[in-house]
């Protein structure tokens, strides 16, 4: 079985504004770096066409009306949500899209069709709320697809979310459900947006422990993630044995963002993806679907795209060698807040 890649050339008509960082050079980037590296044309990947999300399927996650909103707004031309967060002609359809990709993602690695795979979409989807567009987000897309999968049987689905942003949609879908084990790691709430995702925000009612999050101290590179991966991530996905990965790719985690500030490398993004890919083989018979989420320097997103479709292929990337200085206090902090995670863990039934 080889790997989906799965896209759709509306991704790249969804503009927001001229100058915007979420735009569409961003996925006509990546697509050039994995065309131009011929991985397409391996017989270990595959190019997969998104299908438009059926509306039922949206409204498992968000309110009609606010749907209904973004198709009207986009039909009249535009119209903006937030001052940074605007509708164009092309937005409904491409978040649509973007939606049903991720349904058509999971669906063909359950049913064996593919090995796992890439959702390389826009726009992203993991700071959208039930009723709320959000941080350049319309439909929650990874949400969308966990919840397919759940109506689908499946009980346990491990959601992974590495953007430098913390998920807020994601998160607040599935707060109180304990068939999703929501893990997010990211910059401190204190320094960059959303403003949430705080180490005592673990889930409530049945969910109560089924929410992780692992705030990076600004800085923070491999040994801090190190310290999030084999204290906190393993060990629970151990315990928590997933039937299901999803992860939000974001690649604002990069220490050459524009708007963050963490330092991580291209070799230390590609060191999670392998990761990642590494706890559904262990636990989940490998099924993995990857999600694009942020990352705005567009270098940083021509390559680590590319490396991420290489690791889902089984390849190992070969990327440039970067140096980033991370400070002791990024790795002690790292250090204390999984240790409050440890023992929040121990006292929950997984």
């Amino acid at each position: 079985m080889a790997t989906a890649l799965v896209f759709h050339d509306t991704f790249t008509k969804h503009v927001m504004s001229s100058g915007h960082p979420e735009c569409p050079e961003r996925l006509q980037i990546a697509m050039e770096s994995i065309t131009s590296a011929g991985l397409l044309e391996s017989g270990d990947a595959e190019l997969i066409e998104a299908t438009p999300a059926d509306l039922s399927e949206i409204y498992r996650v968000h309110d009609r009306n606010y749907i209904t909103s973004i198709r009207d707004m986009s039909r009249r031309g535009g119209g903006f949500f937030t001052l940074d967060t605007s509708v164009g002609r092309y937005t409904y359809q491409a978040a649509l899209l973007a939606a049903g990709g991720g349904i058509l993602a999971v669906d063909r690695v359950m049913n064996g069709t593919s090995k796992n795979a890439f959702v390389l979409c826009r726009p992203p989807g993991h700071h959208a709320e039930h009723n709320r567009a959000f941080g350049f987000c319309f439909i929650n897309n990874i949400a969308v697809a966990a919840r397919h999968l759940l109506a689908k049987g499946v009980q346990r689905v491990l959601i992974v979310d590495y953007d430098a942003h913390h998920g807020n949609g994601t998160q607040n879908a599935f707060y109180q459900d304990n068939r999703v084990m929501y893990v997010g790691l990211h910059q401190d709430g204190r320094t960059l947006f959303p403003g949430t995702g705080f180490v005592n925000e673990i889930g409530t009612g049945r969910g109560r422990g089924f929410t992780l999050n692992i705030p990076m101290y600004p800085g923070a590179g491999r040994k801090s993630y190190e310290v999030a991966f084999s204290d906190i991530i393993e060990p629970v996905a151990e315990r928590y044995k997933p039937e299901f990965v999803l992860v939000s790719a974001g690649y604002d985690c990069h220490f050459g963002d524009p708007l963050t500030t963490l330092g991580l490398t291209l070799q230390d993004i590609s060191e999670i993806d392998q990761r990642l890919i590494e706890i559904a083989e262990k636990h989940a018979q490998g099924r993995i679907v990857m999600f694009l989420e942020g990352g705005y320097n567009l270098d940083v997103v021509r390559n680590a795209a590319r490396a991420t479709l290489q690791s889902l292929m089984g390849q190992r990337p070969k990327l440039a060698r970067e140096v980033s200085r991370e400070s002791q206090t990024c790795i002690d902090v790292a250090r204390e807040t999984t240790e409050k995670l440890t023992e929040l863990v121990k006292s929950v039934h997984l």
